[in-house]
């Protein structure tokens, strides 16, 4: 006989894991089988998009956990039963054979496939060991415990709804304790969550021993074994070195803890965390790295315990009190949020097209709507119904949002870091959201189903938790003008000009240097922010300028303009000063540049003129077209004074380009000025904003890490016998209710009902 440990790809990890810690310290004691499974249900394709369900990134970073999981089992003795190409049900009927299963311990799920999995699962447990066997779940990957909340004096059943707000959870939870790490397994009382357990932590049970060990643990698969083509493994493979990216993930239980005594302790980040839904901080796109934890793939694969990371940045906040551990424990209270009205209110209806929160999502509910009916969708945000909204398959629109090739780099650029790194910020997430919806009118579902193919962290209740709940709950609207209406009943706003005004206000607030929009879109490069961000105000621009300017920026021709000294430096006539290249007068004199023979008619030179034939739509590519959706009305008189005026420099009429803050530069001049990063700082000269780059990778210590796990919630080393163990306290909290215990002991129970705080709870507050 043998336990069996299910891990699924949402609980890599060995710390904090109750299914873990109940089969080990099940009595009687048995051998334990680590068991998981790439289970082909994640491998198959979307129901409306028919997009790879996990794409070759988040499969790449799936095997790295997998596989540091394996080596942390093997430390200890144990080791991890592996299977791909087949279902989690057909690997369990393939253990059966082997062994005799008594028991199997995994987490509760809330989603619609992960139920069906589990379900599938628990039936083929039932079907091996002739229903003998049963499936112990838990719950898990929360803050507040289920539990909790059900036994508290306002239980959710009292004000849980489908239109309830974050802020309104928040209130609700508020007085709702937190448990310490490890806490079902020390049986209500123990040390301070941080300091580990006196009598050390819990022994393993020894794996079963068949007759061909190595072929029967099974192999960690590579990125090809799981249906990818070579060059898709590659790439993913390469994706966490690419030097655009904002972090180099690694995945696996030992980075995901390295990551957190960095971050936490070593880089001191909550003094500087802002966190993902703090829209007071500006400059988000090109903000320093510690402004996000970069923890949400480790949290979203199980790597790291939310209530680790929570004891953490609590205790951080007891020493150094800032405001960014109360912004971190804010973001963690988002993913319990999602979790909980998931499980007790949304559950299937929210993949519905029209939304969890509407009765037109439910079979006997109004599918056209009614005076009366989902009227939250106004009282939220003010966003008008779905089910009077546009809803289109467009394939070629879609094409173009996939490939970030819709004409607003702003969107453009967040949809290519996407697709190369797997990863994209919540403000670029609801930015490229509501363009999808409201100005391309496409199946919101499709777009979420993109992000579940390519996010590294996607997790299913968060992904599509917040496409419905800040997305789908924002559709524009106007007041409604029928009969009986008024200002508390909306209608939908169509307009044919953009209607997301955030892919150019928040553009400008969060990118204000057009550092990130350039990193991803290296054609825009040559220009100046506002240009980046807006390329189609260059269609005022004279055409030749732009061919010039992009050109000598393309083509590393230094800052040569016309009419100047080119991209060779040049000696001053009266002062004999030697110039840098590109520069029309004397930086001393004020002389004006020579010109060379070419350049008598006023024209440029030899070399330049090459670079005038260029057809600008090779050099902007689709931003030499106007954008999918007409941008909006009213800056076309605005257009036309960014290229012409008095150089701020060098005080001469000409063409050239205004800075963000309106000061016009000459063509030479500003090249001068916005020289690229690396010879500005060569020439020591660099007087505007560069474009932000990625700051070095800290060498991660991942013993320092491990060290912040406390020793009750992390399992010690197979024991060597069975007397090594029986005498553990916590063995006995998981004994059957027939075992010989005291009166005291009988008290002690693993799930604590119950709104107070108990004893644990008052010395880890330090109360």
């Amino acid at each position: 006989l043998v336990y069996v440990v299910w891990h699924k790809h949402t609980d890599l990890r060995l710390h904090d894991h109750e299914p873990l810690f109940r089969a080990h310290l099940q009595r009687p004691r048995l051998p334990v089988v680590h068991f998981h499974v790439f289970d082909t249900c994640w491998f198959g394709r979307t129901r409306i998009g028919g997009f790879p369900k996990t794409g070759a990134l988040r499969s790449a970073f799936w095997i790295e956990c997998v596989e540091d999981l394996r080596s942390s089992l093997q430390a200890r003795g144990q080791d991890l039963f592996v299977r791909f190409g087949c279902s989690a049900a057909d690997a369990l009927q393939e253990l059966a054979a082997e062994v005799d299963i008594a028991r199997a311990f995994t987490y509760s799920e809330v989603c619609s496939e992960e139920l069906e999995q589990e379900a599938r699962f628990e039936q083929m447990l039932a079907n091996v060991t002739l229903g003998k066997a049963e499936l112990v779940k838990c719950w898990g990957y929360t803050l507040h415990h289920r539990e909790d909340l059900e036994a508290s004096r306002d239980p959710p059943s009292n004000w849980m709804k489908p239109h309830l707000s974050f802020g309104a959870f928040k209130q609700r939870v508020a007085n709702l304790r937190v448990r310490p790490v490890a806490y079902e397994w020390r049986g209500g009382g123990g040390p301070e969550p941080n300091k580990g357990g006196a009598d050390g932590s819990v022994p393993l049970s020894a794996p079963p021993q068949p007759s061909s060990a190595g072929a029967w643990w099974g192999r960690v698969p590579t990125v090809e074994d799981l249906g990818f083509s070579a060059d898709e493994a590659e790439e993913a493979r390469g994706a966490a070195d690419d030097p655009r990216a904002l972090f180099r993930w690694r995945g696996g239980e030992s980075k995901a803890l390295a990551r957190l005594e960095e971050f936490i302790w070593g880089q001191r980040g909550l003094k500087q965390y802002v966190g993902t839904t703090d829209w007071n901080a500006a400059g988000k796109c090109t903000a320093p790295r510690n402004q996000t934890s970069k923890l949400s793939p480790y949290l979203a694969f199980g790597c790291l315990s939310p209530r680790l990371l929570y004891w953490e940045a609590v205790r951080f906040e007891k020493e150094d009190r800032s405001k960014g551990a109360r912004g971190l424990i804010n973001s963690l209270l988002w993913r319990d949020f999602y979790r909980f009205i998931v499980h007790y209110e949304w559950g299937i209806r929210m993949f519905h097209l029209y939304g969890p929160t509407s009765c037109g999502s439910v079979p006997w509910g109004h599918k056209e709507p009614t005076k009366w009916c989902c009227k939250h969708y106004n009282n939220m945000f003010g966003g008008s119904d779905p089910r009077l909204w546009t809803w289109g398959y467009d394939r070629e629109r879609l094409r173009r949002w996939t490939e970030g090739a819709t004409g607003y780099p702003f969107v453009d650029a967040a949809m290519l870091e996407l697709r190369h790194t797997g990863y994209m910020h919540h403000l670029n997430r609801e930015t490229v959201g509501w363009f999808f919806l409201r100005d391309l009118q496409l199946d919101w579902r499709l777009a979420a189903e993109w992000f579940e193919s390519r996010l590294v962290d996607y997790d299913c209740v968060l992904n599509w938790g917040n496409w419905v709940y800040f997305i789908l709950a924002q559709l524009p609207a106007r007041e409604d003008d029928r009969p009986g209406g008024g200002p508390r009943y909306t209608l939908p706003r169509f307009s044919p000009f953009l209607m997301t005004t955030q892919v150019i206000l928040w553009g400008r607030e969060h990118d204000p240097s057009a550092g990130y929009t350039k990193r991803w879109l290296p054609q825009l490069r040559g220009l100046p922010p506002h240009l980046a961000r807006e390329p189609w105000r260059l269609s005022a621009a004279p055409p030749a300028l732009v061919l010039r300017f992009l050109g000598s920026r393309d083509g590393g021709g230094g800052g040569g303009g016309c009419g100047g000294a080119g991209s060779e430096a040049w000696a001053c006539s009266v002062c004999t000063l030697l110039n840098a290249p590109g520069r029309r007068r004397c930086e001393a004199c004020r002389t004006l540049a020579p010109q060379s023979p070419a350049d008598g008619d006023g024209t440029c030179a030899v070399a330049d003129r090459d670079r005038l034939a260029l057809d600008a739509s090779l050099l902007l590519g689709v931003y030499s077209q106007p954008p999918v959706v007409p941008p909006p009305p009213g800056a076309e008189d605005e257009d036309t004074r960014d290229f012409a005026g008095l150089c701020a420099e060098c005080c001469e009429q000409g063409e050239g380009w205004a800075s963000e803050a309106g000061i016009f530069f000459c063509e030479a001049c500003w090249n001068l000025w916005s020289a690229p990063a690396a010879d500005a700082e060569e020439a020591g000269r660099l007087a505007g904003p560069s474009m932000a780059r990625r700051a070095p990778e800290v060498a991660q210590d991942a013993a320092l890490g491990w060290s912040l796990v406390p020793e009750l919630a992390l399992p010690a080393a197979v024991a060597r016998g069975i007397e090594d163990i029986v005498g553990l306290p916590e063995a006995r909290a998981f004994a059957p209710k027939h075992a010989a215990q005291s009166p005291k002991q009988r008290g002690v129970r693993w799930a604590v009902r119950g709104g107070g705080r108990g004893p644990l709870e008052d010395e880890a507050m330090g109360a």
